[in-house]
């Protein structure tokens, strides 16, 4: 049952890589095994982590790199394999891969998670709320982090505080709000600007 199980598993990895050679298959299996091996983790929870990875846009030839980095963090988050790469993947798709590595991201998640009140899995299931609109204005995912554990520690809820800063920085990057007018009546320049010419939160 369980090999059977492998086997579906794996089949449906390769459906994200349909013109993927029959070698290319059979070292993926081998690799799925060795990593299952090294870390202590069973295939049946690896498959899932591959498979999210890769339709998340993770290239193939990275894809187990990006695993261990992923493992690590749901280690030290005590957290499954799925929801590391699930929250990995959306920081590296929002702020993109030349901005931002999966080991920065990482180490920046957990460091909300050491400094605030909030889990890896919290992180994972909430960072949509605010990372594309930081992104898009120039703010850094550290900056997002941080207000993150600053704002959990007092006590709001990590979805809250998500909510709350993508909130705050919609008013802020629209010079027609009046949370924006004040800001750049304040500080001489946009928001935008402001973050641009070196500035943070």
């Amino acid at each position: 049952q369980a090999f059977s199980g492998f086997q579906k598993g794996m089949s449906e990895v390769f459906t994200l890589m349909p013109t993927a050679s029959q070698s290319a298959f059979d070292a993926m299996n081998t690799d799925v095994k060795d990593f299952s091996m090294e870390f202590g983790v069973l295939p049946d929870k690896v498959i899932p982590g591959l498979y999210n990875a890769l339709s998340s846009g993770v290239p193939a030839d990275n894809v187990f790199s990006f695993l261990e980095i992923a493992q690590k963090a749901a280690t030290a988050g005590v957290t499954d394999l799925s929801v590391t790469v699930d929250g990995l993947t959306s920081v590296v798709n929002a702020y993109g891969s030349e901005t931002i590595t999966a080991a920065q991201a990482s180490d920046t998640m957990f460091a909300a998670v050491v400094f605030g009140k909030t889990t890896f899995e919290e992180l994972s299931s909430t960072l949509y709320n605010v990372n594309p609109i930081a992104a898009s204005l120039g703010v850094s995912f550290g900056d997002v982090t941080s207000a993150i554990a600053a704002m959990t520690a007092q006590g709001v809820p990590t979805a809250q505080t998500t909510t709350q800063l993508r909130q705050m920085m919609v008013e802020l990057g629209d010079n027609t709000t009046a949370v924006g007018k004040q800001f750049k009546m304040l500080s001489g320049v946009g928001f935008k600007e402001f973050i641009t010419s070196g500035g943070d939160v």
